[in-house]
């Protein structure tokens, strides 16, 4: 039976050799596009950075959303927060360790390269950064970047029109090149327009390692979400009490032709409750 398109891009990227788990990709730049609502983010969250997660083979990653951002300094001290509290939330004791190490790297490096001001954080956690950046047995940089951490950008297309797509692709180029991380851009790459889509048409080609396609089938995602486990129990199913309804929601909406994550996730909770 020929794989779905989800299939072939989860054994693509996370895979036993997967194009993510692998070094080949440290330093690329890769984009996963597909239209509005077909589910890109869940996709990720739930079948991509799931078994990036996986406690025995953890990959480190960060989460970026650009919605709403208005500048690329708000950008940067996101990444670094994200950085940091990966850092503040391991135990140096149990660690011990390569995974800390780098990740301190990571932050004495960015610290430098990209210009963060430490003095304008003030939540009282990063009284502890001055602690890891003075400590030479961390502070030596053996790898970038975790050894190819990644971060993932989503809502490119949703970000401020006062950010410069030239500047944006500018910081993740010197994110790749500084660091040898790998960085994932999610988008809907039809929403461009005028201007902003000939400088996004252009500095794609020159940024961008891979191009994937995410379009699932109306079935394929309906079926990615309604088999989606509980937060806070991942052992069970988060709309296990449809289960013998499932066919007829299926083809209720097959009949509809809408091909909309938000939409089947807010069909099924209104029918659970």
């Amino acid at each position: 039976m020929e794989k779905s398109n989800q299939e072939r891009l989860e054994k693509y990227l996370v895979g036993n050799d997967g194009y993510l788990k692998n070094d080949i990709s440290n330093g690329k730049v890769i984009m996963l596009s597909g239209k509005w609502g077909s589910g890109k983010t869940f996709f990720w969250k739930n079948k991509i950075q799931t078994v990036l997660n996986d406690d025995d083979k953890k990959i480190p990653n960060h989460y970026i959303s650009l919605y709403g951002k208005t500048s690329i300094e708000e950008i940067k001290n996101e990444v670094f927060l994200k950085i940091f509290q990966s850092v503040d939330s391991s135990n140096l004791e149990e660690k011990g360790t390569t995974l800390l190490k780098n990740t301190v790297d990571l932050i004495s490096l960015f610290v430098k390269s990209v210009g963060i001001d430490l003095s304008k954080f003030t939540d009282n956690s990063f009284k502890h950064i001055e602690k890891f950046l003075k400590d030479k047995k961390l502070k030596k940089t053996v790898e970038y970047l975790n050894s190819g951490a990644i971060i993932c950008f989503d809502d490119f297309e949703r970000k401020s029109k006062d950010i410069d797509l030239n500047d944006l692709f500018g910081f993740i180029t010197q994110l790749t090149l500084n660091f040898d991380c790998k960085v994932v851009i999610i988008l809907n790459d039809d929403v461009f327009e005028g201007e902003e889509k000939n400088v996004f048409s252009r500095v794609k080609e020159k940024s961008v390692s891979k191009f994937l396609k995410y379009e699932p089938s109306i079935k394929e995602l309906f079926k990615t979400i309604f088999y989606e486990r509980r937060k806070d129990n991942k052992k069970s199913f988060k709309y296990l009490k449809l289960r013998k309804y499932k066919q007829i929601i299926l083809k209720t909406i097959e009949k509809t032709q809408e091909l909309n994550a938000r939409i089947y996730i807010q069909v099924l909770d209104n029918l659970v409750e």
